[in-house]
């Protein structure tokens, strides 16, 4: 007998969505290194996981090499949550030479746990946004920066974040993408000895990284040069 799904209203709201790809996997699975493979998952899954308890508003589920974040409703609060779950999501990677990649939306997105189905234009954009950049980050996108202006949370006020240009691949400039929006300074609130160490990180991973992937580290160190500011330890 097969399994019956059925929508759910309660499951359709307005929210925010991050959607983030670990870096590298593709490549780590055709040399059959499946140790190192496994070894990445099992970091990322503790990671997102580990938020759950601080953050209950927050929600995530990981297929592939993706993994999802959601809120659980439209409203500032919830703004802040994910946006430091996912901000930390990303620092703690790349802090464990784990490249990763993402975007924040906001807008229409059905979520059915038990059915494992998820769909929305929330996830599109996320995804879209996501797939788009030409570095290792973090953004946001269009229905975020919108959706923040109506909760009294402009993105041009937020410490860690600052507007592009963003590096986009090709076919997301043809495509019409928006490169000038905010992106997360990585690594902007904390120093250890004196130094940034997402940027050493960066660094660490862009000497091993193939020549052909070696720009999307020199990106992201640019960007976090160019918007470094200073570090205010109560925020």
């Amino acid at each position: 007998m097969g399994v019956e799904v059925n929508y759910i209203p309660k499951c359709q709201k307005r929210c925010w969505v991050g959607c983030f790809d670990l870096l590298g996997i593709k490549e780590m699975m055709v040399s059959g290194n499946s140790l190192r493979v496994f070894d990445v998952y099992a970091t990322a899954v503790e990671l997102i996981s580990k938020w759950k308890n601080n953050s209950p508003v927050i929600s995530h589920v990981w297929f592939s090499d993706t993994f999802m974040l959601y809120s659980q409703d439209e409203s500032g609060q919830n703004f802040a949550q994910i946006e430091q779950v996912a901000r930390l999501f990303s620092y703690e990677l790349i802090l464990r030479k784990i490249p990763v990649r993402g975007a924040l939306s906001f807008g229409d997105f059905y979520s059915d746990p038990a059915s494992n189905l998820y769909f929305g234009q929330a996830l599109v954009e996320a995804y879209q946004y996501g797939e788009a950049q030409d570095w290792v980050g973090y953004m946001l996108t269009p229905s975020a920066v919108s959706q923040m202006e109506k909760v009294q949370l402009p993105a041009n006020e937020r410490l860690n974040y600052a507007y592009g240009p963003i590096p986009l691949k090709q076919e997301a400039i043809a495509k019409g993408l928006n490169a000038s929006l905010p992106a997360c300074i990585l690594g902007r609130w904390i120093t250890l000895n004196g130094k940034n160490p997402c940027v050493e990180a960066l660094k660490g991973m862009e000497r091993k990284a193939p020549s052909q992937h070696k720009h999307k580290y020199f990106n992201a160190l640019k960007f976090i040069a160019d918007n470094h500011r200073q570090i205010i330890t109560r925020e």
